[in-house]
């Protein structure tokens, strides 16, 4: 660093060189960029969780291996994998999946299930989103009165609604038919709660500002409210789609045609039989419906957890 000044008698500047401040510099520890060893009690809980993880994943294994086995040795113990691995590769067949999709139906059962499912979710985002929106920025009488209602009935079993449930949709003509089974579906009060609480965290500033536009409600809660809530909307689908999905008491109730049955009725059907019982269909059956839901949480579990953590916190 330079200094200058001006001498006064001859009027020439005079350079002074400064010396900079000394800086405190630390020397980095040594052996600070290695990674710490695990203490033994770190690598004894990591072992526990990955026995605890196996223990829960043995059945999926067993049903994914079973699967593909014809009948005489899906109940061997201990399996022919564990017994004899190239023996287990060269068994594996589709005459499982065959006997199901070809004399079981299980194909027709996994598409009304689809159909069902994807339109259970469908009305449950429309109906839970419209009222949640009303529940959070609406005024009108007894509101927290009826939003307590609704938390209310999220106490009640599923069993008790069952006759409540079937008389509405036996009054309305649509029983036995996919109407009447997706129509119940369509009313959550956990979805209701869960886009409620996300929807007060959305800053009342883009209302307002839409507001002096000119937007009415619906072009708020169509333009504003719904691509903003898409992690809680996506948090609903999952937990609807697995609820829907694995549904078999009110699907048992309300239908009666052999052709509407959905996975859950087909396998208790198969089940049925007294004699001649077809597990290798039954497993195969089991696998397909314990694998969508799987996979469809595994694609969206993103959102599903950022829903949540959005939706239950004030």
């Amino acid at each position: 660093m330079v200094e200058t000044r001006n001498s006064g008698s001859r009027g020439r500047p005079r350079e002074r060189r400064v010396t900079p401040p000394p800086t405190n510099r630390t020397r980095p520890k040594r052996g600070g960029g290695r990674l710490e060893r695990p203490t033994a009690l770190q690598v004894l809980g990591v072992a526990l969780l990955c026995l605890l993880g196996l223990i829960y994943l043995y059945p999926l294994f067993w049903l994914l291996d079973s699967s593909f086995r014809p009948a005489v040795d899906i109940f061997q113990f201990p399996p022919l994998i564990v017994r004899d691995f190239g023996a287990a590769m060269k068994g594996y067949t589709l005459g499982s999946f065959r006997s199901a999709f070809g004399h079981w139906n299980v194909g027709l059962a996994f598409g009304v299930s689809v159909v069902v499912t994807l339109s259970g979710i469908a009305l449950t985002l429309l109906v839970c989103s419209l009222c949640a929106y009303a529940f959070a920025y609406l005024e009108f009488p007894f509101r927290r009165a009826l939003f307590a209602v609704i938390l209310g009935t999220m106490m009640l079993p599923m069993t008790t609604m069952i006759v409540p449930f079937y008389r509405v949709v036996r009054s309305l003509g649509i029983s036995n038919s996919l109407l009447g089974l997706v129509i119940p579906y369509s009313v959550s009060a956990f979805g209701v709660f869960l886009l409620r609480q996300y929807y007060i965290k959305i800053p009342r500033s883009l209302m307002e500002s839409a507001k002096t536009e000119g937007a009415g409600h619906l072009r708020i809660w169509w333009s504003i409210i719904l691509p903003l809530s898409r992690p809680a909307l996506a948090a609903l689908a999952i937990v609807q789609f697995r609820a829907i999905w694995n549904d078999f008491l009110f699907p048992m109730i309300i239908l009666k045609s052999d052709r509407l049955y959905t996975l859950p009725i087909r396998i208790q059907v198969m089940d049925s039989q007294n004699f001649n019982k077809p597990y290798e269909a039954i497993i195969s059956a089991g696998f397909i419906t314990a694998l969508v839901p799987m996979v469809f949480f595994l694609l969206f579990q993103r959102h599903f957890i950022e829903g949540l953590a959005g939706g239950t916190k004030e």
